[in-house]
């Protein structure tokens, strides 16, 4: 359990009161949007000029031109009949001789003959020949002798000529490329000089700030050491008066008496300060520095 806290002791010539401690109220800003933030799109539409352009109507090309062929006069020989080879038989050269030639050739018959001893040869069975001489048989014939066999003599017809005009190619037909220009026209037209163009700009919120007071702390009844009406003299008030001001609770005009608006001041300091109110104690004393 929470510890009661003890109790003053009271001396004689000592004022007391009981006295209020309010919570101490706290100061603060709030920033209070009002308005959102937004984007906002500026558009600046495009820039046209009037201007010329070149275009084409018909597209250059190339072509090709014949030049014919150039001639050139030469004169040559012709052959027209060629050399020709000849060739004569010759023919072949005999002598006349005679030559016996032998059809017959000389031989011995055995011709059946009586001889001696074979009168009788019918009963003895012996035969006898008799041995003739028969000539040999001949002719004689004419010969003809190959003296030079037949040849072939070799006889040339020199080739004919004759002289002839004609006309040959001196430079021959060719193809020549020829470039056709393109055909152009000019047109008015409007040209972009510049494009629509989109910013985006952000506007920002709208906000109010606002002075919020809060307290700190819980109000109580409390005990408390004031300063005894015999003690207070307009000095001790003059000081309290200047001490307020300068802290930025104006009592009125500094004159020496302790009037509603003085004691105005004095309840506001103390409510500030979380001091008991309602009363000159000894602690705002202390707290404004008039001890």
């Amino acid at each position: 359990m929470p510890v009661a806290p003890a109790e003053p002791v009271i001396q004689a010539g000592q004022c007391w009161v009981y006295a209020q401690v309010k919570p101490k109220p706290v100061q603060s800003t709030l920033d209070v949007v009002i308005k959102d933030s937004v984007n906002r799109i500026s558009v600046t539409p495009a820039e046209l000029q009037n201007g010329l352009t070149q275009v084409v109507t018909r597209e250059g090309t190339r072509t090709y031109r014949i030049e014919p062929p150039t001639y050139r006069q030469v004169s040559e020989r012709v052959e027209v009949r060629p050399e020709v080879k000849r060739y004569t038989v010759v023919p072949a050269v005999y002598e006349e001789h005679e030559q016996t030639v032998t059809l017959e050739e000389a031989r011995t018959v055995l011709d059946p003959c009586r001889t001696a001893g074979t009168r009788y040869a019918r009963e003895s069975g012996v035969m006898a020949f008799c041995a003739r001489e028969v000539p040999a048989q001949t002719r004689t014939l004419k010969t003809q002798v190959l003296v030079a066999p037949e040849s072939v003599r070799e006889d040339i017809e020199p080739a004919v000529f004759e002289t002839v005009t004609r006309w040959v190619v001196d430079k021959p037909a060719q193809a020549v490329e020829v470039l056709l220009e393109p055909e152009l026209a000019q047109l008015r037209v409007e040209q972009l000089v510049r494009p629509v163009q989109a910013s985006q700009v952000v506007i920002a919120e709208k906000t109010q700030r606002l002075q919020v007071t809060r307290f700190d702390g819980e109000a109580r009844i409390v005990s408390r050491q004031a300063v005894c009406d015999a003690d207070i003299d307009e000095g001790l008030v003059r000081r309290l008066q200047s001490v307020l001001a300068q802290r930025g609770f104006p009592p009125g005009r500094i004159d020496g008496l302790l009037g509603r608006r003085t004691l105005a001041a004095l309840m506001q300091f103390q409510e500030h300060g979380g001091l008991a109110v309602g009363a000159l104690t000894l602690e705002s004393v202390a707290a404004l520095g008039l001890d």
